[in-house]
């Protein structure tokens, strides 16, 4: 028996090729359609009764370098707290761990409440690019005075006896025990959205409490890079050292091998000194240099492209500028 060995044409491999380079392309358009679900969350935190405050909180700007998150803040109030959705029936009082700006807006009774925009404070090491998780937790206390009487005909609510640890003790929360125990929990019905190109937030919840405090709403937000930033990112180093690689074969074939070099190596490399940084900030939302990507690629490319075109320099001043030709090579 003897083996055939099929050969294809040129041309119908260049069909074949081109089959599978369209079937990829159509698959990260396909892909693409539902990547804002795979990467967006929303999370729901139900009311215990019908006189609630409604707390819509979405997030609108994510800043990993400053670890920071701002989030858009709107409440609406039901039942016996509301004279309308956005008017309070009673002097009302949030709280927030928030970073910049205020941490403690009072809603008169009457006035209108207008959404407010928050910074809360994020967890984690952004210089692990693109690989970097980030956690934060976002606090919000809503709660009426002490001495203020509930709405007519609803049951009086009781002051807080038991004052969780979190509340007093969380970083950036300027709420003491003692604060708290003059004022009266309302209930809450929270509802948390993120969505952010570039980001998916991952395994975000609800951050369960004390019972006595129902007006202490706790959300865990995880997130990590998006898949396409992910995939961009390691593109981008796989061709920093591509181009790298390349560039030290060449001079090593020219250094080392018949000393013949080529009139464009020279400014190829200086190219390529200036071009690899360019490259690197092609990658969404990479940090300032001095990431774990960057001592994968970018560092070492920059390095080799520098002595490379040190090496060629060297290489052209010993051996062409007395305008000797170099000596041929013993075969």
């Amino acid at each position: 028996m003897t083996l055939e060995t099929r050969h294809y044409s040129p041309g119908l491999r260049a069909i074949l090729i081109g089959i599978v380079i369209g079937v990829l392309y159509l698959s990260s358009l396909w892909f693409g359609f539902n990547e804002a679900e795979r990467r967006s969350v929303t999370l729901e935190i139900p009311a215990e009764g019908a006189d609630h405050i409604a707390i819509d909180v979405d997030v609108v700007l994510v800043d990993l370098v400053r670890s920071e998150m701002t989030a858009r803040i709107s409440l609406h109030l039901a039942g016996k707290l509301a004279q309308d959705a956005v008017t309070p029936a009673v002097d009302l009082e949030l709280v927030l761990n928030a970073i910049r700006g205020q941490q403690q807006f009072d809603f008169p009774k009457g006035k209108r409440i207008n959404p407010i925009e928050a910074v809360f404070p994020l967890d984690g090491d952004v210089n692990l690019y693109p690989f970097d998780q980030h956690k934060g937790i976002l606090w919000l206390f809503a709660t009426i005075a002490g001495g203020q009487q509930a709405p007519s005909g609803s049951k009086p609510a009781q002051p807080a006896t038991v004052i969780p640890d979190e509340l007093p003790r969380s970083a950036g929360l300027p709420v003491s025990a003692s604060t708290l125990e003059k004022r009266v929990q309302a209930d809450t019905r929270a509802k948390f959205t993120a969505s952010i190109p570039g980001l998916t937030f991952r395994g975000s919840r609800s951050v369960q409490s004390v019972e006595a405090l129902k007006g202490l709403t706790g959300i865990e937000v995880n997130l990590t890079r998006s898949g396409y930033v992910v995939f961009i990112s390691v593109t981008a180093m796989a061709m920093m050292l591509a181009l790298a690689l390349g560039l030290v074969a060449m001079v090593l074939k020219v250094v080392y091998t018949n000393r013949n070099m080529a009139a464009f190596q020279v400014p190829m490399a200086v190219s390529l000194i200036f071009g690899l940084p360019a490259l690197r900030n092609v990658q969404p939302g990479i940090p300032p240099p001095g990431t774990f990507g960057d001592l994968v690629a970018f560092t070492w490319a920059e390095i080799a492209a520098a002595a490379s075109a040190v090496a060629l320099i060297a290489h052209w001043i010993l051996h062409r500028m007395h305008g000797k030709p170099p000596p041929a090579k013993k075969t």
